[in-house]
């Protein structure tokens, strides 16, 4: 059943990462369920985890509030009551017994962020140990906030650069949105060097040494391979787009300027504020510094 569900929402446009992660909530929830019932109950019942109660998840959430971070708990019941409520219409369950059950409150907190050490630190490991192609992927998630899927994506004809100006133009980003990107002068001197040395007919901007086309689980290989030679422990492709994000808000950027570089739109098309705002909270140097200026020494 659970198949059918992510092939449906698949249809609908949600992307390898979010498919990926109703999967792991349901297999969160179905392996605490077969393990509270192990086998068929004495009248017969069946123990698929389709057929859970409000009690069960009542009881998986309890259990859970123990066993998992509230941030995992809060979207696997997210998770859940969506796939509940598309079985239950689509008959492969009674009801939806998540609809009734209270949410986890989740603290907001900030995005993790390269500091501009770590970003000199990521970038002099590249050109040390990498190649023109890693360097011109990096300065573009850490320049334009493009997401990893959306890099992979790039065309060579989504990129145009000039001597004084450069667009990147992600046509088909999250949600099916489409958006254009300034290219900084970094971006376009570092993208130049990488066009001039390629040495592919693919009409992808990213490729690997086996596919015309690099994939998002690639470039994450790439990214966690540098962040082992830095020790920046919380470098991931998310991190560099965070960067973008928390750059352009220390800089007094206004938040609709930033939502609509980083493809933070409503469905209506108008910037998603709420979102955006994460990049105006303080993160972790920032609670350090502050409590240091009460230090006494």
């Amino acid at each position: 059943m659970i198949t059918a569900f992510i092939e449906e929402i698949r249809r609908h446009g949600k992307s390898p990462t979010t498919l990926r992660s109703y999967q792991d909530s349901w297999a969160r929830f179905s392996r605490w369920y077969e393990k509270e019932h192990p086998r068929p109950t004495p009248t017969g019942g069946s123990t698929m985890p389709q057929m859970a109660t409000q009690l069960d998840v009542a009881n998986f959430k309890r259990f859970a509030s123990s066993n998992f971070k509230p941030s995992t708990l809060s979207l696997t019941l997210t998770h859940l009551n969506v796939i509940f409520r598309w079985l239950a219409d689509n008959g492969h369950a009674p009801d939806n017994p998540v609809e009734q059950i209270d949410r986890v409150t989740v603290p907001q907190s900030s995005p993790k962020w390269l500091s501009r050490n770590e970003q000199n630190a990521l970038i002099r490991a590249i050109r040390q140990h990498g190649s023109l192609r890693e360097l011109a992927m990096v300065t573009l998630m850490l320049h334009t906030g493009v997401r990893v899927q959306e890099l992979c994506d790039i065309r060579m004809k989504d990129v145009a650069i000039t001597d004084r100006k450069g667009t990147l133009v992600i046509p088909n980003g999250k949600h099916s949105k489409y958006r254009e990107i300034p290219l900084n002068v970094d971006s376009r001197r570092v993208l130049l060097r990488y066009l001039e040395s390629r040495s592919t007919e693919s009409e992808y901007l990213v490729y690997s040494q086996r596919s015309e086309k690099m994939s998002p689980r690639g470039v994450s290989f790439l990214i966690a391979k540098y962040a082992k030679l830095t020790g920046i422990d919380h470098l991931t492709c998310h991190t560099l787009r965070h960067s973008f994000g928390h750059e352009l808000a220390v800089r007094k950027i206004p938040l609709d300027v930033i939502a609509r570089l980083m493809g933070h739109m409503k469905k209506d098309g108008s910037p998603n504020l709420s979102m955006t705002s994460r990049y105006t909270m303080p993160g972790e140097e920032d609670l350090v510094r502050a409590v240091e200026e009460l230090s006494w020494v």
